[in-house]
Formats: structure tokens, C-alpha cells, sequence
């Protein structure tokens, strides 16, 4: 959940992304005279005297200018998560609410992942102390319906989210001590299966960052599998890099093993993956690594064309000559236009960079900066930001083919980071 190395607590290596439930309105910031063109310009999202805004989502409707973001961020010693709502693609925005008011008193909020459908309905999963809960809002979350716990009594990390287009099939996967739990819903999350492990492995953690439905039904979730000793998640070595598969609507699931990276420079900058699919049913992974233990980060990209059987050849979408401790995939699809999002160092500084592809992942743009506020916050220069703030940052596609992206920023100190965001125009 909340960071490679803990659930809900901060991290001496590396903080997450997150929102309030402190009100937290977007404010351009005063860099963003320089965006990037084609681009509206970076904007702050969370803001608090603390900081701490960790690991953002956003979706966006398929049929409509709406976009959803989400957030987790601490305020004083509560973490919650709240969202807010744009309803002309990003451009402007609604206030920061809370996600589940009467919850946000109880335990901690973690790993928030939103989700739309063609019906325009928007789903969430997170982490509600250490189990998972489901919501779903069907009128551009004005209302909520009651959280529903769906991870049983198990005990349960790092959360993911996989919705059919109609919004029917639902598939929820999630750690457990290592090894990872699926359930899913049939009837748009009235009644959940038992959750089910579906993996048994010695030696690892997985870490869910990723999932879709493809239009043929088959269903995928995407993750990193660290070396693992007890409790001890920072062994460096060895990073499978797998997609869990069913085309049995949940009922079974394969382990598929696309590659295989390594821990890298920084262990909390070590690997991430994530998947996407287009509307033509091609599905496209993308990940980071180190092609070497200790080595800088790249980050990669795989397609495949006959729904996550078998998976075609590894894209380097790191431009930078040598590496650059990649980190943080997003991706994110609408028709056939797929785009990714990471951070890299090249030059010395933090960045989010971004390409997209519209022929399935086989080809891609050369890549932009996203993160083009050059002040705003403490730690925002001219070059960039002083480190990524949370393990992901997220990136959808909107009703009218443009790109949101959210990502988390901070300082090389990891005592002060903030959510931002920027989209296409």
C-alpha cells in the first residue's frame, strides 16, 4: 500500500502520493508559464502546511468530459483520501471532498484506484486499515454507495482494480503477506466472491499496480514480484515482472511472466508495473527496472495482440542515454490512443515524461515533460523536483482524446511533496 515498504506509515527511503480531507483546491502554479506545448500547464493539487499528499488516481468518462482524481495525504497524524471532480476535462475543478466521511474517522486510508465505465459510473477501491473497500458513484460522485468491505477478513496491501466496460464485471486484487488475493463481482459489485489466493510463492511480495478488462473478457492484473525475506522487502536481487490472467471470469487465474528486472539504484525507486488495453482488445504492459541489480531504472513496454497469452518484444521508453532511476508507470487508454506516464532523472533533476502510442504499443511518440511548473513549491525548480513523492503516478485518457496526468512531487529530503497535475489541450 502506502509504499514499498510499509502499510501506512511513512518510509525513511521514500514517501507516496496522497490527498487531504482538508479541502485542497488547485492553484496554477506560477512556473506554469512554461508548459509544455500542447499542454495546459502544471497545476498543485494538494496542498497542506505538511505536505505529504501521496499516490494519486484518476479516471476519466469515456462519453463524457468528466475526470475523477483521488489522494491520499496525511493531516497531522490522519491519513484520508479525498476526490474531486472536473466536468470539462481537466480544466477546471471542483473542491477536494472526502471519499467516505464517517470512515475517514476509523482507521487509515491507503491506496486509493478509481475506475470508470462506458455508462459513465465511476468505481474506487482502497484500503480501509488493512482490509479493502468498494464504492461506486453513478452521478459524478455526488453521492457515494456504502463501502463495502470486499477483502473478507484477509489481511490486505497494495490494492488494484480491473472493470469490464459495462461496468459488470469487477475484479479486485491485493497483497496478502506476500502472495496476492483476487475477488470479483458479477453484477456490478451488489455481491462479491470469496476472496480466493491465487498465488503461492516463498521468497516474494507482489505488488498489484495495474488492471484491465479487455473487450473479450479476459481479465488481467499487472505487478512486480520483490525478493523477499519474512518480513524484510528491501533484498535486493532479482524482479519478475508478471500479469495474473482468467478468462474464466475470475474463477481461475495463470501466472504469466513477461520479463524479469532487477532491484536498482534506490530500492524505493526499484520497479513498477502496469497494464492497459485498447478498444482494438490489444493489451499493453508498462514497467520499470534495472537491467542490472543497483543499476539506474529504464522503463519498458510490451504489447500483446491475442489478449496476455504471449507478449511481444520489450520498447525502451527511456530516451535519456545511460538511465535514469526510472520509477512511477502510469498508463492509461481511450480507443486506440494509449499513453504512459514515468519519472526519470535525467540531467540531474526529477521529471514526469509521457509518449503515446495509437497502434496498440507497437510504436510510440517521442516523449514530453509534464512537470513543466518550474516553481510553486519549495522544491520545484527550473531543472525539476528534488525526488518522486510515492511509489505511481497515474495518467487516463479523456471522452475527447486528451491526456490527464497526476503525479507526486517532493523534496530530496522526503519531508515535503505535493500532488500535481497537467493535461493535454
Amino acid at each position: 500500500m502506502s509504499g514499498q515498504q510499509h502499510s501506512g506509515v511513512r518510509r525513511s527511503a521514500r514517501l507516496v502520493l496522497g490527498v487531504a480531507v482538508v479541502a485542497a483546491v488547485a492553484v496554477t502554479a506560477s512556473g506554469a508559464q512554461a508548459a509544455t506545448t500542447g499542454w495546459g500547464g502544471e497545476q498543485l493539487v494538494s496542498t497542506t502546511a505538511s505536505g505529504d499528499g501521496w499516490e494519486p488516481s484518476v479516471a476519466a468518462d469515456p462519453s463524457a468530459p468528466y475526470v475523477y482524481e483521488a489522494w491520499m495525504q496525511y493531516s497531522g497524524t490522519k491519513i484520508s483520501i479525498s476526490y474531486r471532480v472536473s466536468a470539462d476535462g481537466g480544466a477546471s475543478w471542483g473542491p477536494a471532498k472526502p471519499i467516505c466521511p464517517s470512515c475517514s474517522t476509523k482507521q487509515g486510508q491507503y491506496d486509493i484506484v478509481l475506475a470508470t465505465t462506458a455508462t459513465g459510473t465511476l468505481d474506487a477501491v482502497w484500503m480501509q486499515g488493512n482490509h479493502i473497500s468498494f464504492s461506486r458513484t453513478s452521478d459524478h460522485g455526488a453521492t457515494w454507495t456504502a463501502p463495502v468491505q470486499v477483502s473478507g477478513s484477509t489481511w490486505a496491501d497494495k490494492p488494484w482494480l480491473a472493470v469490464s466496460g459495462n461496468g459488470n464485471d469487477i475484479y479486485v486484487g491485493w497483497s496478502s503477506r506476500g502472495n496476492v488475493s483476487i475477488t470479483a463481482s458479477h453484477n456490478a459489485g451488489a455481491a462479491w466472491s470469496t476472496p480466493a489466493q491465487v498465488t503461492n510463492e516463498n521468497g516474494i511480495y507482489y505488488y498489484p499496480n495495474g488492471g484491465v478488462v479487455l473487450p473479450n473478457g479476459t481479465a488481467m492484473l499487472a505487478m512486480s514480484e520483490y525478493p523477499e525475506n519474512g518480513n524484510n522487502t528491501k533484498l535486493t536481487g532479482p524482479v519478475p515482472i508478471v500479469v495474473l490472467r482468467s478468462t474464466t471470469n475470475g474463477s481461475t487465474w495463470s501466472r504469466v511472466l513477461i520479463d524479469t528486472l532487477n532491484t536498482g539504484a534506490t530500492y524505493a525507486t526499484s520497479s513498477v508495473t502496469t497494464i492497459t488495453g485498447d478498444s482494438a482488445g490489444n493489451a499493453v504492459a508498462v514497467y520499470s527496472g534495472s537491467t542490472s541489480v543497483g543499476a539506474n531504472g529504464r522503463v519498458f513496454a510490451r504489447r500483446s495482440t491475442d489478449s496476455g497469452a504471449t507478449w511481444g518484444a520489450a520498447v525502451d521508453l527511456t530516451s535519456s542515454a545511460g538511465g535514469a532511476d526510472a520509477t512511477s508507470v502510469a498508463a492509461g487508454a481511450r480507443g486506440t490512443l494509449i499513453a504512459a506516464t514515468w519519472m526519470d532523472k535525467r540531467g540531474g533533476a526529477w521529471n514526469v515524461w509521457e509518449r503515446q502510442s495509437t497502434d496498440g504499443g507497437a510504436t510510440w511518440t517521442a516523449d514530453v515533460k509534464v512537470s513543466d511548473a518550474t516553481s510553486g513549491a519549495s522544491y520545484k525548480t527550473t531543472s525539476g523536483f528534488g525526488m518522486p513523492y510515492g511509489d505511481y503516478d497515474a495518467v487516463a485518457v479523456t471522452s475527447a482524446g486528451k491526456v490527464v496526468a497526476v503525479m507526486g512531487e517532493g523534496d530530496t529530503t522526503q519531508t515535503h511533496g505535493d500532488i500535481w497535475t497537467n493535461r493535454q489541450t
